[in-house]
């Protein structure tokens, strides 16, 4: 696999609205100010007892510090697929392995953040996984545990202040997958 990187600076693909490639662009804060879309694999995780994870952002982030969002997501590098970057994220977010995945959907979205506007192509993975969490501080504030999905929906509807508006677009996605 061949990776590009400028100055130890990852290179990410701009794309359109239909995740066709317009360009390739050096990875930098000001990404969304043009309103550039950017590819995005996003996970939730899930154990096999039915109990779904969600993260809280390091209070450190700048976009949207401490708000909950799903375990593991990130921009798809432009030599990787939407699904070697979510195993990365996997690996590099929560210290998880070998973990059977299932793409849920691929949509684009488009949102304002605490910072900018921010624009996706994003693919949304459900992962099961059964070995334990080890999380990145610097990353993740905490790992938010729920007994099922019912009571992570619960726990959304009545705080939806405290979660990433990226959460908001996935739950239609996410409610369909784990209700079927």
């Amino acid at each position: 696999m061949l990776h590009w990187v400028v100055n130890e600076t990852e290179l990410f693909d701009i794309v359109d609205r239909d995740d066709n490639v317009i360009k390739v662009w050096v990875r930098e804060d000001e990404l969304h100010i043009n309103d550039d879309i950017t590819r995005v694999a996003t996970a939730y995780l899930h154990d096999k007892e039915g109990r779904f994870y969600i993260a809280q952002r390091s209070e450190n982030k700048k976009v949207d510090p401490l708000k909950y969002e799903a375990t593991a997501h990130w921009r798809v590098n432009s030599w990787e697929t939407y699904e070697e970057a979510i195993k990365r994220e996997a690996k590099e977010e929560v210290n998880l392995d070998n973990i059977i995945f299932k793409e849920v959907w691929d949509y684009y979205t488009s949102f304002d953040s605490n910072v900018w506007k921010r624009q996706h192509y994003k693919k949304l993975f459900v992962w099961e996984f059964d070995q334990e969490i080890k999380f990145d501080k610097t990353e993740i504030h905490a790992i938010k545990i729920f007994d099922n999905i019912d009571s992570f929906l619960d726990f959304y509807n009545n705080n939806p202040d405290l979660f990433s508006l990226a959460v908001w677009y996935d739950l239609e996605f996410i409610k369909k997958y784990f209700k079927k």
